[in-house]
């Protein structure tokens, strides 16, 4: 009889698990998942950098205060 990760993928040798002791489908679904969330937020940036929302000057970071009020001055009062 085989043992299940808690959500009950088998877990047949040491082989299906990650150096840290990880369940590897469960590691595999976890990444996938962090991988399609960074996918949408780059979209979300993309879409706002398409209308004049900048989020970086000369290489620094803009203030989440000046991002707030150029989407405000872009996108106006539908926002």
């Amino acid at each position: 009889m085989y043992q299940l990760c808690q959500r009950g993928h088998e877990i047949r040798s040491s082989a299906d698990r990650t150096v840290s002791g990880y369940c590897r489908s469960c590691k595999r679904d976890d990444d996938r998942r962090d991988r399609i969330a960074k996918r949408a937020a780059l979209d979300v940036v993309r879409v706002f950098e398409a209308a004049g929302v900048r989020f970086v000057d000369n290489g620094q970071p803009v203030a989440a205060e000046e991002v707030a009020a150029q989407i405000a001055a872009v996108f106006g009062p539908q926002v």
